[in-house]
């Protein structure tokens, strides 16, 4: 008799919804002229790098705001903690990839890449993680949306997109699925490898006392020496314990006395793993998407922690973005905060904060507005907020009395200020 797959109907939810967000922009868009998409509202690794230039440039990355900062926390926490949750269920680039994977399967054409090939090529994702930092954490301008081939076909190429690089990651994503499955996902993707280092939590917390502890201590260590140690140990994690990560609290667990071998569950699972093997699943490259608990025939075989609890993993993503969304709309980082006054006229100043500057949308904007600003006399300093498109502006309160004047003028300011 020929089993039948049900399906992950849990899974499915969860990508519905995000392409079903993903398209209602784009057509307002297209009805719209006055609404601008930002289809990076709740990109987690967009978030992150902005925290890191943040800390490090006390700047914000591009047009990231807190609730990116926090979405990004809060999903590398659950990858910490349980799994990688946002590639399971939320990447639009992991669902076109398996989606692009079921076609090659419907073809016949799937390749399964040698154990040989397999190593050398999972270097390559910690090599664009690595560049992919560096860079934006030394210039708060977002280096991946060079080459994201998700950033550039929403928003169509933009500004920010070098084509060439942008086209070939295109044709990698599709190409590389349909050959070989979840291609992007395993070989290429930055996240992915920044996900994969946060399974090995223990071990990126140990380097991050050492980095801190030897510049209090007055070593002043270059940025590249932490995230060059952060890619290569990432790898070597991976690659010597691709199936020995700590185990999570949440995990999936197989009962060899109901298994039949069938092997439904290795042949289901997206990312190649041998379920059908494993008392335990503590694959690297699980991310609990499920699967192959839907594909197992046998009552109470294959299971969450030995239980019947298969919607846990999708429980736990929604409460880590429901916590994300409160956090990130509690308070905002500012995108810039410099001064430029004297200690006696910033003692001394007044601040004023005007809503609705549409042009200061990003990093680049900021700083032209702020270069605007030092040109005029009686202004010492700014904070822009560019998720509430809001600046806050220190001032001398002598020369400017009239507050209705005063927002006028830095309302009108924001003419040209554009990218």
């Amino acid at each position: 008799m020929k089993i039948k797959y049900k399906g992950n109907l849990l899974k499915l939810a969860y990508q519905s919804v995000v392409f079903a967000l993903l398209f209602f922009m784009l057509i307002r868009f297209w009805l719209d002229k006055s609404y601008t998409p930002d289809f990076e509202a709740y990109c987690p690794f967009g978030g992150l790098q902005a925290l890191g230039s943040f800390l490090n440039l006390g700047s914000l990355s591009c047009s990231m705001t807190t609730m990116q900062i926090m979405m990004g926390l809060m999903l590398l926490l659950a990858a910490a903690l349980f799994s990688k949750l946002f590639c399971a269920y939320i990447c639009p680039l992991g669902t076109i990839s398996e989606l692009t994977g079921k076609i090659a399967d419907k073809l016949r054409i799937r390749v399964k890449i040698n154990e040989s090939v397999d190593g050398p090529l999972r270097a390559v994702k910690y090599m664009l993680l690595f560049a992919t930092l560096y860079f934006t954490l030394t210039s708060s301008e977002l280096f991946c949306r060079k080459f994201d081939p998700y950033y550039a076909a929403m928003t169509g190429f933009g500004s920010d997109v070098v084509v060439f690089y942008a086209l070939i990651a295109i044709v990698i994503l599709l190409a590389g699925s349909l050959i070989f499955r979840l291609f992007w996902c395993r070989y290429l993707c930055p996240f992915g490898a920044l996900t994969n280092i946060f399974r090995y939590f223990w071990w990126f917390a140990g380097l991050s006392v050492i980095y801190v502890a030897l510049n209090a201590a007055g070593l002043k260590i270059p940025l590249v020496y932490p995230l060059l140690a952060y890619a290569v140990s990432g790898y070597v994690l991976e690659i010597l314990r691709m199936n020995r990560v700590s185990p999570s609290p949440v995990r999936i667990t197989r009962n060899e006395d109901t298994c039949t071998s069938c092997n439904l569950c290795t042949s289901n699972c997206p990312q190649e793993i041998s379920v059908a093997e494993m008392k335990e699943v503590r694959h690297i490259d699980c991310n609990l998407c499920g699967d192959c608990l839907h594909a197992c025939p046998e009552k109470d075989t294959l299971q969450i922690n030995r239980r019947n609890i298969r919607w846990l993993p999708g429980a736990l993503l929604a409460a880590m973005i429901i916590a994300g969304l409160i956090l990130g709309s509690v308070f905002e980082l500012p995108t810039i905060n410099v001064k430029w006054g004297t200690e006696e006229q910033l003692s001394q100043a007044k601040t004023i904060e005007v809503e609705g500057l549409n042009n200061v949308k990003c990093y680049g904007t900021s700083v032209m507005y702020s270069d605007r600003l030092k040109e005029i006399e009686g202004f010492y300093g700014v904070s822009t907020y560019v998720g509430k498109h809001t600046v806050k502006v220190l001032y001398d309160g002598t020369l400017y009395n009239d507050e209705s004047a005063l927002k006028e003028m830095l309302f009108r300011l924001q003419s040209g200020v554009e990218e």
